[in-house]
Formats: structure tokens, sequence, C-alpha cells
């Protein structure tokens, strides 16, 4: 009896696993991911942080968030990348520093069965993103090329279309930051033929004091610079913090940003700093850990890419329920 008793259980169960599809949601075990980004220190990781970690929790998920002290030190993530899949996670969240380093590593978690789904940057390992891919599912990130155009048509309004632009980069090895500085680059050289381009410098890394540095020497030399544009947070803060070095009276020179933290919105709300681009950041650690989780449980196919936008804002719309949304501090 006890035996028949079993097997009608047995046989049950699995009618109910048929039926639906799929097992029921509330038996799927706590999903554990591993994420792995192109820095720690910065403010901008720890909102894409806080975004996939919220989200887990609503997903029955653990997220355990990594990245090294510097966005300069590819190999120290190489190696946080390696130790993430020796653990064996159910997937890998993974922004790429430099574009093709990580390939084999990537191939690697393939290999073991674990699915990577980017978020932030993506590496360029040849061939398409997607289920078939050897790199990963694909990527969230912001239209870093959009980006940098846009703020590249704001400068050109603020300054008339002429004058003297500097661009500080915060990296010229990881798609994202080459990106930013092309987007506006090219903009400037094709929409406003009276601007004149300095030559970009970079601050690699997003180091403040390095882009404080180079634009307080800009500063000395170009007597009628009209703009600065910083392409992250670290660098923008740094070109703020040159500008009250020099005791420069505020809007004299624009100054045009990327994403937030809470000096530089002290510094836009004073007009020290003109404006700046705003990702979504807890939107790309939300919607990774939402791609993952979806296709680990139901085989959901996610997006090869995850646009989650980007918006200018400045002193004028820095309270707007829009965009204080994806403002962090």
């Amino acid at each position: 009896m006890k035996k028949l008793l079993t097997g009608i259980a047995a046989v049950s169960a699995l009618a109910l696993v048929v039926s639906t599809g799929s097992a029921v949601h509330a038996a799927d075990k706590t999903l554990n991911l591993q994420f792995i980004a192109k820095g720690f220190t910065h403010q901008f990781w720890q909102a894409v942080k806080k975004g996939a970690e919220d989200e887990a929790k609503k997903m029955n998920a653990t997220v355990n968030f990594v990245g090294p002290a510097s966005e300069t030190m590819i190999d120290t993530q190489l190696q946080m990348l390696d130790s993430a899949v020796a653990l064996k996670p159910d997937g890998i969240g993974y922004a790429a520093l430099g574009t093709t380093e990580s390939c084999s590593h990537l191939a690697a978690a393939n290999k073991a069965g674990i699915p990577v789904y980017m978020f932030d940057t993506a590496a360029k390992c040849g061939g398409t993103l997607g289920t078939a891919s050897t790199t990963a599912l694909g990527v969230a990130y912001t239209d870093s090329l959009g980006a940098g155009k846009l703020a590249a048509d704001k400068m050109g309004a603020l300054i008339g279309g002429k004058g003297k632009v500097f661009v500080i980069g915060h990296s010229q090895t990881n798609q994202t930051g080459i990106d930013r500085v092309a987007g506006f680059v090219n903009e400037i050289k094709a929409k406003f033929k009276g601007i004149t381009l300095l030559p970009v410098q970079y601050a690699e890394g997003g180091d403040n004091q390095k882009a404080q540095d180079i634009v307080s020497t800009v500063l000395v030399s170009n007597k009628d610079l009209k703009g600065v544009y910083g392409t992250n947070e670290g660098v923008a803060e740094g070109a703020g913090q040159a500008f009250k070095a020099a005791k420069l009276n505020k809007g004299k020179i624009k100054l045009i940003g990327f994403d937030s933290g809470a000096q530089q919105i002290a510094n836009i709300k004073s007009g020290l700093e003109t404006g700046a681009i705003t990702q979504n950041p807890i939107g790309i650690g939300a919607k990774t850990v939402d791609n993952l989780v979806n296709y680990i449980r139901n085989k959901t196919v996610p997006g090869v890419v995850t646009d989650t936008g980007f918006y200018y804002y400045d002193a004028k719309n820095v309270a707007d329920p829009k965009i204080a949304a994806d403002l962090y501090n």
C-alpha cells in the first residue's frame, strides 16, 4: 500500500510539471548570481549593485557583486571572473573592462554551462551575442554613442556653436569610454563647424586627481576655452575641482559631465557645472538580473541588447521625477 501511495504521489507530481510546462515557482531554489563590475569605488557601481540586489530579492535570487578598486585593473577583474566561473553559479553578470581581453574567460563560462548577461559594456569577441554565442546572451547598457552625441548638441547650443572645447575621457580601453568620446567628437565635427576641439586627454579609470591636474593645465594654456566635457563621474568631478582651484566665475566655461553622484549634483545645483548626462544605473543592475533569472528559470530568451536609456539634466530639471529617478547620491 505504501509503495502504491508513493507511486501515485510521484505520478501526480509529474502531471503537475507537465501540465504547467515548468515547476511551480514557489518551489524554485534561490538562484546564485555572480556579478563582476568594472569598478567598485565610484557611486555609479554602487547604484548598479543596489538595482541588482533589489531585483534579486524580488525574484528569489542572491547577487554577489564585486569589482576591482580601479577601472584600470583589467587583470584583477579577469581573476574575479575566473573565480566566479569556478564557483559554478546559476548565472553571471559581467561588465567588460577592455574590449577583447575577457573573451577566452567568457568562453570558459559558456563551456561550463553558465549563462552570462553583460552589463554597462560588452566585450567584443567576434560574432553576435545570443543563445548561440560563446560570449554572452546579451548586454544591458546605455547607448554611449547616442549619449555622447546628446552632450555635444547641448554643448554646441550653450556656447553658440563657436569656440574651443576640451574633452577629458576616463578610458581608452573599454568600449563605453571609447564611445562616449566618439559620440561627442563626431557630432561636434559634423554639426558645429565653428567649434575647435582640443586634443582629447584621459584620466584613466576616471581618477579625480588626474582629471583635475589635466584640466588645470588646459585652463592655463587656453584662456579662451569655452567648454569642457567629462565622460564619467570621476573626471567630471575632477574638472569641477580644477574650476574651483582656478576661481572661475560660475558659468564662464561650460562643463558637461556624465553620471551623477553627490558632488556632481551639488556642482550642478551651484552652477559650477552646467549639466550632465545621466544613465539609469539602478535599471542596468535590475534588467541584468531580470534577464538572467527569466532565462535560467523559464528559458525566456532575453533581448541581445537592453537599452536602459539616458537623459541630460541641469539645475532646471534635476528635480524632475523622470530625471531624479535615475540619479544617485
